[in-house]
């Protein structure tokens, strides 16, 4: 004689539509998609200080991709962080991954909290969107270094910036190395108010994209 357990019992999980017909309670009804938007990854490209970040929100607000900041990221990783270079990339390979998700998710992103200034980041954004058939937008916020200093300085003084290692100084070490950006990528001038910036950007990701600009 078997014991009762000596037999297991499988595991059944009910499909939610055999569920409902099992209850007595009418199938859901068949969900209209909206009409298809092209699935986009915004890169912002810039000196710190160019304004990313406020165009990166405005793009967020407005069109209602998801956002994935380095910094945010950074900053929950790394609470106590010294802003090594082993952090950066620590953060850099995680933001990726959340992109990553994303666009399993069927989601488009605004990357945020990034320079760019070496091309080979650009690229690895592209291999990490490309086998799930997104398109990348790199837009390069153009914004002459006295100006990106100044604004730096104006963060610190009102302490406005996650990354404390972003000192009016840092300009000058991003503008050593930054690669020009790649010739696909929208030229902003940076120089402009934050105002028109932000919908020069809005209004040329929701074209590509074939999207409406929300009200805000």
């Amino acid at each position: 004689m078997h014991s009762e357990n000596s037999t297991p019992i499988p595991e059944f999980t009910p499909r939610p539509q055999a569920a409902r017909a099992a209850a007595n309670i009418a199938p859901e009804p068949a969900r209209i998609k909206p009409a298809a938007m092209k699935s986009v990854v915004v890169a912002l490209i810039g000196l710190p200080g160019a304004g990313k970040s406020v165009v990166a929100r405005a793009i967020e607000d407005q069109l209602g991709l998801r956002r994935v900041c380095r910094d945010a990221i950074r900053h929950a990783m790394f609470p106590k962080c010294s802003y090594s270079f082993t952090e950066k990339r620590a953060a850099f390979r995680s933001m990726l991954l959340a992109l990553e998700i994303n666009c399993l998710l069927g989601e488009s992103s605004v990357l945020d909290g990034v320079t760019f200034s070496r091309r080979r980041d650009l690229l690895r954004v592209d291999s990490t969107i490309r086998r799930y058939g997104f398109t990348a937008i790199p837009i390069f916020l153009d914004c002459p270094p006295e100006v990106a200093r100044a604004r730096i300085a104006s963060d610190v003084e009102s302490d406005r910036h996650l990354a404390r290692d972003r000192t009016p100084e840092v300009v000058n070490d991003v503008l050593a190395r930054f690669d020009p950006p790649p010739p696909s990528a929208l030229a902003i001038n940076a120089n402009q108010p934050a105002a028109e910036v932000c919908r020069i950007a809005v209004d040329a990701v929701a074209a590509i994209r074939g999207a409406r600009v929300r009200a805000v």
